[in-house]
């Protein structure tokens, strides 16, 4: 039995806005989080774990003229700037040619905030904006 210890790469990472490739993407994360804490009863250990709310968030790194490309969707849908966007981001890996792709998506999510900044001797302008989300499908 042979096992496969190859990695995805960055270059066959995939993500999609609004039906969009972002070209200008150089960072995404999201992960999921739920509520927990011990349950005590009788004595000083804990005799569960019990679960509460389940929440989900994130950041995507973009380039600036990716940034404007989606403000100006934002803005043609009547919208004031990029925190009155909702959608789902389509993200698709794969390992190599011959393995089958997984893909995850992001449901409904809204960015939190951003933040334009340049310095001295930038050769472009690279924006991170945390998001927020209302669920994570994952490999379907």
């Amino acid at each position: 039995m042979i096992f496969d210890n190859k990695e995805c790469t960055w270059a066959n990472m995939k993500v999609v806005v609004l039906g969009k490739e972002l070209v200008g993407i150089r960072g995404i994360k999201y992960k999921l989080l739920q509520e927990k804490e011990h349950l005590h009863g009788a004595g000083d250990e804990p005799i569960g774990i019990q679960r509460g709310k389940r929440t989900y968030e994130g950041e995507i790194k973009l380039l600036k003229f990716e940034y404007d490309v989606l403000e100006d969707a934002v803005k043609a849908a009547g919208g004031r700037d990029l925190l009155d966007l909702t959608a789902d981001i389509v993200v698709t890996y794969v390992k190599d040619v011959t393995s089958a792709p997984r893909t995850d998506i992001i449901r409904g999510f809204q960015f939190k905030e951003f933040e334009k900044g340049w310095e001295q001797g930038a050769k472009f302008m690279e924006i991170t904006m945390p998001i927020v989300f209302m669920g994570l499908q994952q490999n379907v």
